[in-house]
């Protein structure tokens, strides 16, 4: 592993980190379970966070929006939670509750926090089947690969949601900038899917 690619293995390893203490300082995963299911998806599940994004799904017996701003009142008692959101999007294709933080960390960056909260028999994909079926499949490999997709993704605002890079990765075999633009090209992308490794 190059000097680059072991840099980013290392900011990788330290933004789970970050994003568990975070959690913790919120106390979002306690305040959550009061309600439902909450479950870590996203980057910060895969091990391959790079940006200071978390993302949560929650899953409810009882969908009520009262239960999402009772978690967001605790967690704007604390200190760094700068700003909180909410949007209904039950009537949309997302068919769930959307609640956002933002959050400064004591090293003075800003983080986004997103969470959505669904009724238990959610029928559409949800992060949550895709968290151990990424991890066997990923090989420090394809890792290294997504990492430095993912690099180079915010360096150059490329738009491309991180699924799609890891079907990218998984299934079609990009491991380079190049080979990630003509897969995009290719294939359909930006939409909700249930896709997990093959």
């Amino acid at each position: 592993m190059g000097a680059t690619e072991q840099a980013l293995a290392d900011r990788s390893r330290e933004r789970g980190r970050q994003a568990r203490r975070i959690l913790d300082d919120l106390g979002l995963l306690r305040a959550w379970g009061r309600y439902g299911r909450p479950v870590v998806v996203g980057a910060v599940a895969h091990g391959l966070a790079l940006d200071p994004d978390i993302d949560l799904e929650v899953y409810c017996p009882r969908l009520d929006p009262r239960h999402g701003f009772a978690v967001l009142a605790v967690a704007a008692s604390r200190p760094g939670v700068l700003e909180t959101r909410y949007r209904n999007h039950l009537d949309g294709p997302d068919k769930a509750l959307y609640w956002q933080i933002r959050y400064r960390a004591a090293d003075g960056e800003d983080w986004k926090i997103d969470m959505w909260s669904a009724p238990d028999d959610y029928a559409l994909p949800r992060g949550e089947d895709l968290v151990e079926p990424l991890r066997r499949a990923l090989t420090p490999e394809t890792r290294q690969a997504v990492l430095r997709l993912k690099a180079w993704r915010a360096a150059t605002h490329t738009a491309c949601l991180s699924i799609d890079l890891y079907r990218a990765v998984l299934d079609g075999g990009v491991r380079q900038p190049g080979e990630l633009a003509a897969w995009l090209a290719r294939n359909e992308t930006g939409v909700l899917t249930a896709w997990t490794p093959a």
